[in-house]
């Protein structure tokens, strides 16, 4: 009996072990990458919502958790044609790991296409999802599926998305899925994207409610005509929170058994930074935190996942300054007076983007590469890595 619990006391060691070093990205090979971009999230952004999460709040904040937990590198990200990046360039950049001109989706500069790993990862049998609060056909979310040389080829992009065969689609943007005749459309053909979604196998919704109803392994779901409201504007809407979009894409998602590429974007604190807006940064920035919770969790019991966290560049030279003590003690209970005096300190330098450089950082498997001073193209060499492609 002795013998037996001996041996039992030893292999369950060793199990804690094996998830401990994996966890740790110390070990094994990863099933599933889950990568979250804050759009504009330079390290500024990130402080001032912590500060209010952490500090006024008393809440949990998720990525600075993960950064604890996990590794974290600094990343520059400048693109092959400016040290100012935008969000094409510098989501291709690590969707692709190539330097790629501004303005550019998932191109190179001969104008031919790049190999995503949302599609490397495709073509090995994972199955793929891209979530976000702008339109889908936005430039971070299309960097991993549509090869055009301008950004703002929404049409195009949305026809790519749907010939993708991608199984998760979650966001705004429903305009380039509609066609010319019906209101509210802005294609320039008569082409019903949703109509062809739908012969595809998909499951296409347009609320919060019927992204729940859905069932499938195939979900499109356009929730707005353009970008998704702000997070402090969607109360009382029924378009759903990017921490509900997430764990409805994960349900769907982790029933594959050769695993997944999940992209999930928090579009609105771009946004917000390009208005100078702080309350409505804090409120998005929380938004996304709710959302890195739910992948955190997922994380967590599944230790062959990668998350990853990230920026793909700065927006408005964002800083926090202080020249009086701030009443803790009368703004403790009041979320919205403490919001209202962070907001009073924060300057921006400008309404455009920065080469601020950002961090990025991660827990699970191949994270052990997220270390030192990157490129943002190397992102995806980590990914790539990450699976042992």
């Amino acid at each position: 009996m002795k013998i037996m619990k001996k041996l039992l006391m030893r292999h369950l060691t060793a199990i804690v072990l094996v998830l401990t070093l994996v966890n740790l990205g110390l070990a094994a090979e990863a099933r599933n990458i889950i990568l979250m971009i804050g759009d504009g999230m330079g390290p500024a952004q990130l402080h001032a919502m912590w500060l209010y999460s952490a500090r006024y709040l008393g809440r949990t904040f998720a990525m600075t958790e993960i950064m604890n937990e996990g590794r974290t590198a600094y990343v520059f990200n400048d693109t092959k044609d400016n040290l100012v990046p935008e969000s094409a360039a510098a989501a291709t950049q690590i969707a692709t790991g190539t330097k790629v001109p501004n303005k550019t989706i998932s191109v190179g500069s001969d104008g031919k296409p790049l190999k995503s790993i949302l599609e490397i990862a495709k073509d090995k049998g994972k199955v793929t999802g891209l979530v976000t609060t702008s339109a889908i056909t936005d430039a971070t979310p299309a960097a991993f599926a549509a090869h055009v040389k301008n950004r703002h080829d929404e049409q195009i992009i949305a026809e790519h998305l749907i010939g993708a065969d991608i199984q998760i689609l979650l966001g705004g943007g429903r305009e380039f899925f509609l066609p010319e005749r019906e209101e509210g459309s802005k294609r320039k053909d008569n082409r019903n994207l949703l109509e062809e979604a739908r012969k595809k196998s998909y499951a296409v919704v347009e609320s919060a409610d019927e992204m729940w109803k859905a069932t499938g392994k195939k979900l499109l779901g356009l929730f707005n005509k353009g970008d998704m409201l702000y997070e402090i504007e969607r109360p009382g809407s029924n378009e759903p929170s990017l921490a509900d979009m997430t764990k409805k894409a994960l349900n769907i998602l982790s029933t594959n058994k050769e695993g997944f590429f999940l992209m999930i974007e928090g579009g609105g604190i771009d946004r917000a930074s390009h208005h100078n807006d702080f309350a409505a940064l804090v409120s998005e920035g929380l938004a996304f935190d709710e959302a890195v919770k739910v992948a955190y969790g997922f994380q967590r019991k599944n230790a062959d996942t990668l998350l990853i966290l990230t920026g793909d560049h700065e927006t408005g030279g964002l800083a926090i300054l202080s020249h009086s003590p701030m009443n803790k003690e009368s703004e403790k209970d009041d979320p919205i007076a403490s919001l209202s005096e962070l907001s009073k300190r924060s300057r921006w330098a400008t309404k455009s983007h920065t080469t601020t450089p950002l961090f990025v950082w991660g827990i699970g498997p191949g994270s052990e590469k997220i270390n030192g001073w990157k490129h943002n193209t190397e992102i995806f060499d980590i990914m790539l890595k990450a699976y042992g492609f």
